[in-house]
């Protein structure tokens, strides 16, 4: 009951629990291996922990299971004892005649010819036993398949990938490889390169295309690459770093787990800002509150050293375009505040 009572835990909540036991390096392991150090070191120090509120429930469902197991082998030999002590004392009273012994010499040799007959004739199994048989096969197979289903780790594999993905930095990550991948795989134009003639009669003839790397040594890549990282992971990294806020936060209860090497709620925000300078769409809107209605404000060409049409190329071809990069940031502010949110 103590592990299921642990296990049942959050992770959040079981590094609290470690750091009031003290068990050493709590912060590293994964939640499966906090639950058995926390169970075999409160285990260890039950003086110490068991009169403590927050361990109350640990001790209480836990019981006596070492009491049991030496329990229960005694009440089994006491058990066999008196049924042998009994047995002998009935053989030992039982009074033996001549009478008797002749009918108990007799009367086996019938028994034994007629089961020996019964015996030679094939009695189709009865359905109780065909279901007996069934069964055990059934878990014979089944043992078989989870013992070979535990050699191939798939659980653990499971475990870890989700431990991993689950957290702020890996939903940041995923949403710089969608924008990364959809601005390459439009920057990188494909070329035809060979045909895939079909076989005899059947299918029809496919081409092949392959992007055009020569791409790579000129500026029609590199311009809209480098622009891209720099408003969208480069400088919003390095702004987080130095302005984060994760280090003067829970101060009560610190913990490498609750703090981060640069803040995913600044992150986002710099993003935002810079996308918002870098690839803002000019509407009427803008025009109105610089008080010309119904006019589109020139803005000056390019970003910084970035030419028009780097700007251009990274607005039409990162998935949603301006407002798309705007989404995913905001997408990274709302995790970030319910990451934190958890943390508390």
């Amino acid at each position: 009951m103590s592990h299921s009572w642990l296990q049942r835990k959050r992770k959040g909540e079981l590094l609290e629990l470690a750091q009031r036991a003290n068990v050493p390096d709590a912060d590293t392991l994964l939640k499966d291996d906090l639950v058995l150090a926390l169970e075999e070191h409160l285990e260890a120090n039950e003086s110490l922990f068991a009169k403590q509120p927050e361990f109350s429930e640990f001790y209480g469902r836990s019981g006596s299971p070492v009491k049991r197991e030496r329990e229960s082998p005694s009440e089994a030999l006491v058990t066999t004892k008196t049924r042998r002590r009994t047995l002998v004392k009935r053989v030992d009273s039982e009074e033996a005649s001549p009478a008797r012994m002749a009918v108990a010499t007799r009367t086996p040799r019938p028994v034994s010819r007629v089961a020996s007959r019964v015996s030679e004739v094939d009695l189709p199994a009865s359905p109780s036993q065909l279901a007996d048989i069934a069964d055990q096969s059934f878990q014979v197979a089944k043992t078989k398949a989870t013992e070979i289903w535990d050699k191939t780790r798939i659980d653990e594999a499971r475990e870890w990938l989700r431990e991993n993905v689950s957290s702020v930095a890996a939903i940041q990550t995923w949403i710089l490889v969608i924008e990364a991948v959809g601005l390459q795989y439009q920057t990188l134009e494909t070329g035809y390169t060979a045909e895939i003639k079909p076989f005899g009669s059947f299918g029809h003839s496919r081409e092949v295309r392959i992007p055009d790397l020569s791409k790579l040594l000129t500026s029609d890549w590199w311009a809209p690459a480098t622009l891209w990282s720099l408003t969208n992971w480069v400088l919003p990294l390095v702004v987080s770093y130095f302005f984060n806020l994760t280090l003067r936060s829970n101060t009560k209860h610190k913990s490498s787990s609750r703090q981060y090497k640069a803040d995913p709620l600044t992150f986002n925000i710099i993003k935002a800002l810079l996308a918002y300078s870098a690839y803002q769409i000019p509407t009427t809107a803008d025009a109105a509150l610089a008080g010309q209605p119904n006019v589109y404000l020139d803005r000056k060409p390019g970003w910084g050293p970035f030419s028009e049409g780097s700007v251009s190329t990274v607005r039409a071809n990162v998935p949603g375009g301006y407002y798309g990069i705007q989404i995913g940031a905001l997408v990274g502010v709302l995790v970030s505040l319910y990451d934190a949110a958890l943390k508390k």
